[in-house]
């Protein structure tokens, strides 16, 4: 009686491990091709019915939830697991079995910690593709945008507040006042913040961002030009100054690899360029 309630504790134990692995795994899946939460709270994105946040959540709370299975499993299952270590009937810790997987896992660790190939390849595609998912308009003009009130919005962004709310009272969006968020506005009017932003920003005055933009490696000139009213031949004649060809069509990315600059450098030239 006492072996079979074992065996049931056993077979609750593996079956829910097994349960909790399928939610991590496909929360990983989430977390490694999706943005952050300051991207896709901007377009109200989901996956499964769930916002970036709940999937953040989820893995957090179901992977504590599997180390604590892990730690029963290993509990019920400590007989075997000696046997692993024994060498000719006798405990050893360091098996020939157990020294490979040490240095499997130390290889992860160490390789990702001083992002060193191939675990630097690894970041840099599940980041790439993040980038690559929210392009161009998907992302907010700065990082969570949706959280500032509607006259701050404009007032960073170089929008006319009167025209601002003239355009969204013209597309039937009702605001009680200037200083509800944009994620309220949205909220209320079944919207996602980047439907806001893309009816106001009519009223925007082209102008760069101080800082880095988000999703900026991705863009060309000729978008910079279309968003940011960036003088093309300025910026490109500037740029010969210190020996480098750029084309139009050429991406913010792809310019800085190519000449060896930090990104941030990079846009320090754009920004001086656009000096009268």
């Amino acid at each position: 009686m006492k072996k079979e309630s074992k065996l049931k504790k056993q077979r609750f134990v593996s079956l829910s491990a097994g349960l909790v692995f399928i939610v991590v795994f496909i929360s990983s899946f989430i977390l490694y091709f999706f943005p952050d939460r300051s991207v896709t709270a901007w377009t109200n994105w989901c996956f499964l019915g769930l916002d970036k946040q709940q999937w953040d959540n989820l893995h957090i709370n179901l992977g504590l939830l599997f180390l604590f299975l892990l730690v029963w499993h290993i509990y019920y299952n400590w007989k075997p697991i000696k046997n692993y270590l024994k060498v000719k009937k006798e405990l050893k810790i360091f098996t020939k079995e157990f020294n490979y997987s040490l240095v499997l896992v130390s290889l992860f660790v160490a390789g990702t910690i001083t992002m060193t190939f191939p675990m630097n390849a690894l970041v840099n595609i599940g980041n790439g593709i993040k980038a690559k998912n929210f392009l161009n308009d998907a992302n907010p003009p700065f990082r969570y945008a949706q959280e500032a009130t509607l006259k701050d919005f404009c007032k960073i962004l170089h929008i006319d507040e009167n025209r601002a709310l003239e355009l969204l009272k013209g597309s039937d969006i009702k605001v009680n006042s200037d200083k509800e968020s944009i994620k309220d506005i949205a909220d209320a009017n079944n919207k996602s913040p980047k439907e806001i932003y893309d009816i106001i920003k009519e009223g925007k005055k082209y102008i760069l961002p101080s800082d880095l933009p988000i999703g900026i490696a991705h863009k060309t000139i000729s978008e910079l030009n279309r968003e940011y009213g960036v003088d093309i031949d300025k910026f490109i004649n500037y740029l010969k100054y210190y020996g480098i060809k750029a084309n139009k069509e050429i991406t913010f990315k792809k310019l800085a690899k190519e000449n060896g600059l930090h990104p941030a450098k990079l846009y320090s030239m754009l920004l001086a360029s656009q000096m009268d």
